[in-house]
């Protein structure tokens, strides 16, 4: 074998050698990074006077016992805590009471911060500190790896139709920039009190089971193009809509497809019928009429936004579209 060639396999050796050390180091460190629990924090009473404002009430603090990056996330917290205070100045509070809520998964710790403050009227605000078992602060979408912007936005404006008299309809924060939790089963989005609603009672909250969060990719492979005048991206209803976790069946007789979700129908579509029925009743045209193509059904895409409940997409760098969809209510 000449030298060189010698050389090379030596050198890749050592890359390959030195990548797995790097791996197994890496997650050695996160499997021993410990799991939360009551011992990694103690209680701190509040009970001070700070130019003109009484503070009082309970905040945690994180003990040595978390992890090397607990000074870290002690500064975090007292300046959640500054940044609560200074927000009971602005509206002249005479008071500002401090509260807390711990909650936990295998890899996620979520400390909640509420301040409430006594002023002519009664507020409460939130803040919360999320971070991985490693100390690292987490955004929601990393914590669930998904964008769940659209879906938040979707729940609020339902909320807003259905009380219209409580919420209001000018809300326009980004869902994502709130205080949140996650557990074992519920993502929860906190909101400051008449943040979203005219009724007092604390924070308002939107709550999603996690397992009711659905996501689906399709690859450009898959999409066609509408023939016409304007080019509409085509997309195949059942094989996005079954991998959302929707049924689709499709009626030779009546050349038809229905879509339901847990048993129940959600909408009925026919090939070349430029609008869909909910519930027998005809409703708006769609944007463009769906079609057959290799026994498979293709509609517009925004059928799956403006049509579906909780439904939306986007479309990556690499052409994939990312559907994301919420099956409970």
């Amino acid at each position: 074998m000449p030298k060189i060639v010698r050389i090379c396999l030596a050198a890749v050796f050592c890359f390959l050698l030195v990548g797995v050390a790097v791996y197994a180091n890496s997650r050695a460190h996160f499997m021993s990074a410990p799991v939360w629990d009551d011992g990694m924090y103690t209680i701190v009473t509040l009970d001070e006077r700070r130019q003109g404002l009484d503070i009082r009430g309970t905040v945690p603090e994180i003990l040595e016992t978390f992890g090397p990056e607990y000074a870290s996330l002690n500064e975090q917290l007292d300046s959640m805590v500054d940044t609560l205070i200074e927000g009971t100045r602005r509206i002249r509070a005479r008071s500002v009471t401090f509260d807390y809520k711990i909650e936990h998964t295998n890899n996620l710790i979520s400390i909640v911060i509420y301040a409430n403050a006594r002023a002519v009227t009664d507020r409460t605000t939130v803040l919360s500190l999320n971070f991985d078992r490693r100390g690292k602060r987490t955004t929601l979408t990393q914590a669930i790896g998904l964008n769940i912007t659209p879906l938040a936005e979707g729940k609020i404006a339902e909320m807003i139709r259905q009380n219209p008299a409580t919420y209001y309809a000018a809300f326009n924060a980004p869902p994502t920039g709130q205080a949140f939790y996650i557990t074992n089963s519920h993502l929860v989005l906190l909101f400051d009190e008449f943040q979203l609603s005219s009724r007092p009672g604390g924070t308002s909250r939107i709550q999603f089971q996690l397992e009711n969060i659905r996501s689906y990719t399709l690859s450009p492979q898959n999409i066609r193009m509408s023939t016409g005048r304007y080019a509409i991206r085509m997309i195949p209803l059942r094989t996005v809509l079954e991998g959302l976790g929707y049924d689709v069946d499709w009626c030779q007789t009546e050349r038809e497809a229905t879509v339901s979700l847990h048993g129940e129908t959600v909408i009925v579509l026919r090939p070349n019928v430029n609008n869909y029925q909910v519930q027998g009743i005809l409703q708006r045209s769609l944007e463009s009429a769906p079609t057959m193509h290799r026994g498979n059904m293709y509609v517009p895409i925004s059928f799956f936004d403006q049509v579906l409940y909780l439904t939306a997409f986007s479309i990556n760098p690499s052409g994939e579209i990312v559907f994301i969809s919420y099956l409970g209510r």
